[in-house]
């Protein structure tokens, strides 16, 4: 996983989606359609060249590089509201 690849809005989509479990459960967190939530998860995957998740029946569960990029975000989350 290229790191220098990372913005702070895909560690938000990856955020949502290691909370809500789903897709829709995202889109709902972060105001946007189901769709742009897809696309925005495949952009980020496919520009870091790793699965952050494993789409099953149950949702979706992160991998460990999702698992990385999840707490990854909830640290600089943590800051961005420290800072506002």
């Amino acid at each position: 996983m290229d790191e220098q690849n990372v913005r702070w809005d895909d560690l938000r989509v990856v955020l949502a989606i290691h909370a809500a479990g789903s897709l829709s459960g995202a889109a709902r967190r972060l105001g946007l359609s189901h769709a742009t939530v897809f696309r925005r998860l495949d952009g980020i995957e496919r520009r870091l060249g790793v699965s952050l998740f494993v789409r099953g029946r149950r949702g979706y569960t992160p991998t460990p590089a999702g698992e990385d990029m999840a707490a990854t975000g909830a640290r600089v989350e943590r800051e961005v509201l420290g800072a506002e």
